[in-house]
């Protein structure tokens, strides 16, 4: 009985012990919350941290492209707000900053934070930002602002700013401090270089004990030139226009791509997408109308790397260079001077139920030619000569890709890695990739696979084969050079690059430079487009395509231009979705770019011949 009292009574004050822990517990979560949470405040040490200015960007001429400004801008110490004085700051924001809605004004008092952003108050004067300090609340601390300064040019390439989703917190630790990540572009790409060091405003309770200044990020500098960027948008932006004028089409055409590179270092010299944005908007945060309607036009892609097209006949140079290196000219020929009667069609027997005549652009044919005007007149049926030799001797055997070798060789189908985010690599089909499709992609070819038929749609730039106009610049780069590297924008990058050297000879890059020349003379694709020129014409080469699409979507529009034959400088890739023929469309449009390049005076952009 004794022990059994003992025991009632321990698990009696057992008991008592833990209710009046629970009871502590309460009171000072509960009925106490607020004043144990203030107690709590004043003796920790907390830290706010500051968005540090991102470093500048600037074109090759150091032109400034993008800054950022420190601003005074208002904050509100939210520890220092209590049930006292909440009425007053409340009516005070009301009074004097209108802009606030009542919605803004709960959002401010209801926050978890300590240091709460109120607004820029660049636009008030010395006294009257004195007068705010007044408020023991109150807080004023220089802001970064990022500016660009020329707009939607070049957005594409420089990208725009915003608040960091989880993934980006992930991959950019810093910035969890910084409180915005690049979003696109250079800025996105150069992030950890740009974005600075945040700095650190250290609390203890409501009163601010420490406080380190920010570090701004680094500079970038680009091989871009503003000047040609803003003739690049203005050509691009014509030429759109002038498509939209001269085809009646159920969409409008909205989309294209103008890229400019350095031959000799594979520098970015222009890129343009459109349609594009103005990142500014993005810096005190769009709305989700505009963002929504920016992404329905898919401004946000930038079609020179992201835009995925057939490439058409400018596809042809890799026919070309495999003729001249492997002597695989069409049968019968045995050199580049030998002719070929290039009627309007080709007919020929396959054994693989392939399509047994394909007809040319031009349908009443473009009588004898060798390989120098089967470019000039981009003649189909010589190339697809080429391709069914090619079937016919190796169909079975590692040689029967021997034409996507030579344009892998290129840079066809693979990124260029260019120092920019989200490129795509293309298509480059072969057997094995039809293998592929005919299981994870059943509805993208047939069941019998791989066919004659598709290299001969393949050879002259049609079929499943998709390019982006980065990756058309680099491989004419290539062909020019003779070796195969990376494009780039960061100057810095121009020592750190690898080249990988082709078996392309001076003889070899004559020819093909000599033969670009005829596409822009008389009886060449790209005559009318750059008649304007006069004689200065007889010095430019270029290359027109014209790429199908599958329904009744227009032809996409391609050229690609050289500034000159006798000391090439640069490349220009125009492309335009469902833009036609690039006789018509693309190719004016980068005569106004050559134009610029070569230093005389600009034309407008006239619609060209249709031809292709």
């Amino acid at each position: 009985m004794f022990l059994r009292n003992r025991f009632n009574y321990l698990a009696v004050f057992i008991l008592f012990i833990f209710s009046f822990i629970l009871y502590n517990i309460y009171f000072l979560q509960i009925i106490r919350s607020d004043e144990s949470i203030k107690i709590i405040n004043s003796q920790t040490f907390d830290i706010v941290y500051l968005s540090a200015p991102r470093g500048e960007i600037y074109d090759v001429n150091n032109e400034t492209l993008a800054t950022s400004s420190l601003e005074p801008h208002l904050f509100i110490n939210l520890r220092k707000i209590n049930e006292n004085n909440i009425i007053q700051y409340k009516q005070y924001l009301t009074y004097n900053f209108k802009e606030i809605s009542s919605i803004e004004l709960d959002e401010i008092f209801q926050s978890k934070e300590i240091l709460y952003l109120i607004r820029n108050i660049n636009d008030l004067n010395f006294t009257e930002r004195q007068a705010l300090l007044e408020l023991d609340a109150f807080e004023i601390f220089d802001f970064p602002i990022r500016k660009y300064e020329f707009n939607n040019i070049a957005s594409h390439v420089i990208g725009y700013i915003g608040k960091p989703t989880q993934e980006e917190y992930e991959l950019y630790p810093d910035t969890i401090k910084n409180g915005i990540v690049g979003k696109s572009g250079v800025e996105k790409f150069y992030e950890n270089k740009l974005s600075g060091e945040a700095g650190e405003i250290v609390f203890k309770g409501s009163e601010i004990v420490q406080f380190t200044p920010p570090n701004p990020g680094e500079s970038l500098y680009l091989s871009l030139d503003i000047n040609t960027q803003i003739v690049s948008t203005e050509s691009l932006e014509q030429g759109i226009l002038l498509a939209n004028e001269n085809f009646e089409l159920e969409d409008i055409i909205e989309k294209g791509a103008v890229v400019v590179i350095e031959i000799e270092t594979g520098n970015v010299v222009s890129m343009v997408s459109l349609p594009d944005f103005d990142p500014n908007k993005f810096v005190q945060g769009i709305s989700s109308f505009d963002f929504n309607q920016l992404n329905r036009v898919q401004a946000f892609n930038n079609f020179a790397i992201q835009g995925l097209y057939p490439p058409g006949s400018i596809f042809k140079v890799v026919a070309y260079w495999l003729a001249e290196n492997e002597g695989l000219f069409p049968e019968g020929v045995e050199n580049r001077s030998n002719k070929i009667n290039c009627d309007g069609d080709l007919a020929f027997s396959f054994n693989d139920g392939s399509q047994q005549v394909y007809n040319d652009w031009k349908k009443e044919g473009h009588g004898n030619v060798n390989l120098s005007s089967a470019i000039q007149q981009s003649c189909n049926v010589y190339f697809w000569d080429i391709a069914l030799k090619i079937w016919r001797s190796y169909e079975g055997n590692p040689r029967e890709s021997i034409l996507q070798e030579y344009a892998s060789n290129l840079g066809f189908g693979s990124l260029t890695n260019i120092d920019l985010p989200y490129e795509k690599s293309g298509v480059l089909p072969d057997r094995e990739l039809f293998e592929e499709w005919r299981i994870t992609k059943p509805e993208l070819v047939r069941p019998e696979g791989w066919l004659g038929g598709d290299l001969m749609n393949l050879i002259i730039g049609q079929g499943a084969i998709t390019t982006t106009p980065i990756q058309v610049a680099n491989a004419y780069k290539t062909l020019l050079t003779g070796s195969n590297s990376s494009p780039y924008l960061n100057k810095e990058l121009d020592k750190s690059i690898k080249y990988n050297n082709l078996d392309i000879d001076e003889d070899f890059i004559n020819f093909l430079l000599s033969d670009l020349n005829l596409v822009t003379r008389q009886g060449g694709t790209a005559y009318q487009a750059f008649e304007v020129l006069g004689n200065r014409s007889n010095e430019i080469g270029g290359k027109t395509g014209t790429a199908q699409n599958p329904g009744d979507r227009n032809s996409t529009s391609w050229f690609v231009g050289i500034d000159s034959i006798s000391n090439p400088r640069y490349i220009v890739v125009t492309v335009v979705e469902e833009g036609g023929s690039g006789s018509a469309v693309a190719a004016p449009i980068s005569r106004r770019v050559i134009q610029h390049l070569i230093g005389v005076e600009l034309t407008p952009v006239k619609f060209g011949e249709i031809t292709e």
